[in-house]
């Protein structure tokens, strides 16, 4: 369970960062930023579900064993 938010707190954080560090320095019209941010979201979006889904296959190999 640590594990796993950690890895969601930091692929939250970078994508925060990441969209504001794209939104201050872009030199653009609006229609252009928007365009950017968009695609700057799209490409955050899939990288945190390719980090959760990473992170879900790390827990579950090192999860205790279950005594039923």
């Amino acid at each position: 369970m640590k594990n796993t938010t950690i890895c969601i707190i930091s692929a939250l954080g970078g994508a925060m960062l990441g969209a504001a560090v794209a939104m201050l320095t872009t030199p653009q019209s609006g229609k252009e930023l928007r365009g950017k941010i968009h695609d700057v979201f799209d490409e955050t979006a899939r990288r945190i579900h390719d980090d959760l889904c990473n992170c879900k296959g790390s827990t579950a190999e090192h999860e205790a064993p279950r005594h039923e």
